[in-house]
């Protein structure tokens, strides 16, 4: 396997914490790994280029020494799913998926295993080809590859996440990964209660939960990537 694709049940489930601790987690199995985040809207302007916040927390935190415009190929300034976003921006984006393939080609020859970050979750529209619209489902599908799911643990989680298992039926799945990106109270119920219960009806193996985690700095997540993640690859 050279690529593994991290998508969530919705924006704000904590994608970018999640790659971030898959690829510390593999880097310390002793493999290359490096991470892509293929497309970014909300980014900062800074110094005349567009640059993501998560796309840079994430080659920071794993320590990768690839260029940002090959962890982030596009980019786009307001905070919108990236087809709106492109279209406000004047920006055709018909062959947004073959320029972010050409980054990912570069990538895959560099390390043993990319893992590549979603934007929102499956459905959200990236892109138009020929009068159709793309979403990161199509993304997926067009690139092969095999799958884990972010999920919160609170209330909703139950729906969000089975209704993104059964949208990806025709994938492969490796695993799902409960996140707090937020902190939780410790007797929340649904938090308490819904991984185990969404395990059961997928079928699926958890493969880390991870509590809120206040300090973002790499020394503290390589430890909560050895404390948290059970991967089982």
């Amino acid at each position: 396997m050279k690529t593994l694709f991290v998508t969530g049940t919705d924006t704000g489930v904590g994608k970018t914490l999640v790659t971030a601790l898959l690829c510390l987690h593999f880097q310390q199995r002793g493999l290359n790994c490096g991470v892509m985040k293929p497309f970014a809207s909300g980014c900062d302007l800074i110094n005349g280029q567009l640059v993501s916040e998560d796309a840079r927390f994430l080659r920071d935190v794993t320590g990768v020494q690839d260029e940002l415009d090959l962890i982030n190929p596009l980019r786009l300034q307001e905070p919108l799913a990236p087809l709106m976003a492109a279209r406000r921006g004047g920006i055709e984006s018909a062959n947004f998926f073959a320029q972010a393939k050409s980054a990912l080609d570069v990538l895959l020859a560099r390390h043993d295993l990319v893992l590549v970050e979603g934007v929102g979750g499956l459905m959200v529209p990236i892109a138009e080809n020929n009068g159709q619209i793309l979403t990161c489902a199509d993304l997926i599908e067009a690139w092969q590859m095999p799958i884990v799911i972010a999920a919160r643990r609170t209330l909703g989680t139950i729906n969000h996440t089975l209704l993104t298992v059964e949208a990806l039926r025709e994938n492969r799945i490796e695993g799902l990964i409960f996140c707090d990106a937020e902190s939780v109270p410790e007797d929340d119920l649904a938090a308490q209660t819904s991984p185990n219960l969404i395990a059961e009806m997928t079928g699926l193996p958890v493969w880390g939960n991870v509590p809120f985690l206040e300090d973002l700095s790499p020394e503290k997540l390589r430890a909560a990537a050895k404390k948290y993640l059970t991967v089982s690859l």
